[in-house]
């Protein structure tokens, strides 16, 4: 049953051109709109732009031309600190824990911005993640490629975000955890 899409969109990207080298975009006049509740995918091949496109919303690119909406404000230009504070969340596809710091200690760095307490929010992750509980105390560069993305997925949902980016989330996921997880 096709439920009604609300009429405020929480993420625009209007007429967005990005790259890594002035001059040469790789993003030429992307439009995307994300719903609240909405779950979005970008498919495409190697090198269609898909992480440049998820780094120029985060603010880890500027775009050269376009705006970028979240929650109504223009974010082109900021801080990815500054964007995590007004509520998005990312997850990059690879040197995403800290692999010195153990699980626990990995979910608490996620939670640099939480004044609710800590714990039942562990406790949520946890029970999506279930292995992680098991490692809490283990150092996260000794964990498995796909426990590592679940580590990085939970430290991202420590802040309880509006909206989570996940740039190649099934990498390094053992296929039947990532069908449990997605």
């Amino acid at each position: 049953m096709n439920q009604p899409v609300p009429s405020t969109a929480i993420l625009e990207v209007v007429d967005v051109y990005a790259g890594y080298v002035k001059g040469l975009d790789i993003l030429q006049g992307v439009n995307l709109k994300v719903y609240p509740g909405e779950l979005i995918a970008i498919i495409g091949p190697n090198g269609a732009g898909k992480s440049t496109l998820v780094k120029t919303v985060f603010g880890l690119l500027t775009p050269h031309r376009g705006q970028i909406r979240f929650q109504g404000q223009a974010i082109a230009g900021l801080k990815s600190n500054e964007i995590v504070q007004r509520g998005m969340c990312y997850v990059p596809q690879i040197a995403n824990v800290f692999p010195s710091l153990t699980v626990d200690e990995n979910l608490e760095m996620g939670a640099y911005l939480c004044s609710s307490p800590l714990q039942p929010i562990k406790d949520g992750i946890f029970a999506t993640f279930p292995v992680l509980a098991n490692r809490r105390r283990q150092r996260a560069g000794t964990l498995s490629g796909g426990e590592r993305q679940m580590l990085a997925m939970g430290r991202a949902l420590m802040v309880q975000p509006s909206l989570l980016m996940l740039d190649e989330p099934s990498a390094a996921l053992y296929p039947p955890v990532g069908d449990q997880c997605l």
